[in-house]
C-alpha cells in the first residue's frame, strides 16, 4: 500500500508538532512554511503549557526532545490567577501561595522561539520555508497544494498557517475572525542578577495581569528555564540547531484600540523604539516597579498586535482538507490556550491520520472523528478566552 501523503501549510507550533507526530507513526509530512527561516521574525515570547499541553508534546515528540522541552522550561508550577492593580495592590487570586504541585494538573513555560526550534529537530528536508500556501485544488484521489513558487500533491492537506490563513479561508468561508477592538504591544526584559534583586517573586512564574486605569491591563510573565541551554542540548539532542536563550519578563500592554496615543504611521506600522514610547507614556503614573521593567526593557524587541478571535465554525462535511489551530480556533491570549490547543490538535490528528494509514479507518472517517472531537474541546477553550478578555481585559461583551 502506498504510503500516506500529507501536507502541512504552516510551520507553527502546532504544524511542526503534528509532522513531528506522524513522523512517529511512521509517516512522513511535507511542511510549506511561509517564513524564509525559523528565526527570520519575532513571533512572541512565552508559552504556558499546560498539562493537556504537555501531553500532546509527549505524544508527539521523540522522547529525547520531549526531554530536552522540559530541561529548557520552567519548573513546573500550579497556576495561581493572581492579579494586582497598577499601584501593584493585590486584587485577587485563585490559589493561595505555596500550592503543593500536582504534577497531573500542572504547567510549564517554554520559550516560542526555543520550542518551534526543538519542534524543527530532525525533521530536516521536510520542512519548505519561503513557500506561502496560497489555495488548494480537488483531485479525483488527492489534493494539488498552491504555494508561492510551485505546486505539490498530498492525499491530505492540514492547514495549520494561523489565524490569517488563505487556505482556510477556502475550506471554511464561514469562519469568522473576530477583532476584540483591543489592540496589545509586547516587550521583555532581561531577568539577570541584578533584575532578581528588585523584582519581587510574586511577580515570577505564571502571567500576572495588572489592570490599570482607561482597561489598560499590563501581563507579566517570566521565563527561567530550569537547566543550562549549553547543558540540555548536550544531553538531549547533540549538534542540534538550538539558540540559547536567557531569563526574561514578558509584558504586554492591552488596552482598546482608542487608548494608544498616534504615533504617525499608525500602531502596527510603528517602528520598535516608538512603540516601546507609547507603552512607556501609557503607564508613566503607574507602580515605579513596573515603570523601571518597561524602561530597562529590550526596546528593539518591541511589536504590536490585534487581539482577535476565531470561533469555531458549526460542523462541516470532512474531506481530505483539515484545520489545525488557530486557522480555526483562535482564543484570545487570556488563559494561554491557544498553543494547548494547537497541540492537541497535533497529537489527536496524528493518532487519526495513523489509524487510516495502517487501514483501521476509512481515511475521510479518521478525519471527520479528529474535527468532531477537536471542535468540542476548541470551542471550550475560545469561550472561555472570550469569557476572560471581558474580565482580564475589561472587553466589550464579545460574542461567542
Amino acid at each position: 500500500m502506498r504510503a500516506l501523503r500529507v501536507a502541512v501549510s504552516g510551520g507553527g507550533v502546532g504544524g511542526l508538532a503534528l509532522a513531528q507526530g506522524l513522523r512517529r507513526h511512521g509517516i512522513e509530512a511535507t511542511v510549506f512554511e511561509s517564513d524564509d527561516s525559523a528565526l527570520s521574525r519575532e513571533q512572541g515570547f512565552r508559552l504556558r503549557i499546560d498539562e493537556f499541553g504537555r501531553a500532546a508534546l509527549a505524544a508527539c515528540l521523540p522522547d529525547r526532545l520531549y526531554r530536552l522541552t522540559e530541561d529548557t522550561a520552567s519548573r513546573l508550577y500550579m497556576p495561581r490567577g493572581v492579579s494586582f492593580d497598577h499601584r501593584l495592590r493585590q486584587i485577587g487570586a485563585h490559589r493561595p501561595a505555596g500550592t503543593p504541585v500536582d504534577r497531573a494538573a500542572a504547567s510549564i513555560v517554554v520559550d516560542r522561539r526555543c520550542l518551534r526550534q526543538i519542534l524543527l529537530t530532525g525533521l530536516g528536508g521536510t520542512v519548505r520555508f519561503g513557500r506561502k500556501v496560497t489555495g488548494y485544488r480537488q483531485t479525483d484521489d488527492g489534493v494539488l497544494v498552491d504555494f508561492t513558487g510551485g505546486t505539490a500533491t498530498a492525499d491530505v492537506l492540514v492547514i495549520a498557517d494561523g489565524i490569517n490563513s488563505l487556505a482556510r479561508r477556502q475550506r471554511l468561508p464561514q469562519a469568522e475572525v473576530l477583532d476584540t477592538g483591543l489592540h496589545g504591544v509586547h516587550g521583555f526584559m532581561a531577568l539577570d542578577s541584578e533584575a532578581l534583586g528588585w523584582i519581587p517573586p510574586e511577580l515570577l512564574g505564571g502571567a500576572r495581569p495588572v489592570l490599570g486605569p482607561r482597561r489598560t491591563t499590563l501581563v507579566l510573565g517570566a521565563y527561567q528555564p530550569r537547566r543550562p541551554f549549553a547543558e540540555a542540548v548536550a544531553a538531549h539532542a547533540p549538534g542540534a540547531d538550538i539558540e540559547a536563550v536567557h531569563d526574561y519578563v514578558k509584558w504586554t500592554l492591552v488596552a482598546p484600540a482608542g487608548e494608544f496615543p498616534a504615533t504617525g504611521a499608525g500602531l502596527f506600522a510603528a517602528d520598535p523604539l516608538a512603540l516601546h514610547t507609547v507603552a512607556a507614556r501609557m503607564t508613566e503614573d503607574w507602580h515605579p516597579l513596573l515603570r523601571r521593567v518597561i524602561e530597562r526593557s529590550q526596546r528593539a524587541a518591541t511589536f504590536a498586535l490585534a487581539i482577535r478571535a476565531v470561533p469555531v465554525p458549526d460542523a462541516w462535511p470532512p474531506g481530505r482538507v483539515t484545520v489545525l489551530g488557530d486557522c480555526v480556533h483562535a482564543p484570545t491570549p487570556v488563559g494561554g490556550t491557544g498553543a494547548n490547543t494547537a497541540l492537541c490538535d497535533a497529537a489527536l490528528l496524528a493518532e487519526r491520520l495513523a489509524d487510516a494509514s495502517a487501514g483501521r479507518l476509512d481515511l475521510i472517517d479518521a478525519i471527520g472523528r479528529y474535527e468532531e472531537e477537536m471542535r468540542a474541546y476548541a470551542r471550550s477553550a475560545v469561550t472561555s478566552s472570550l469569557r476572560g478578555a471581558e474580565i482580564v481585559f475589561r472587553a466589550d461583551p464579545l460574542p461567542v
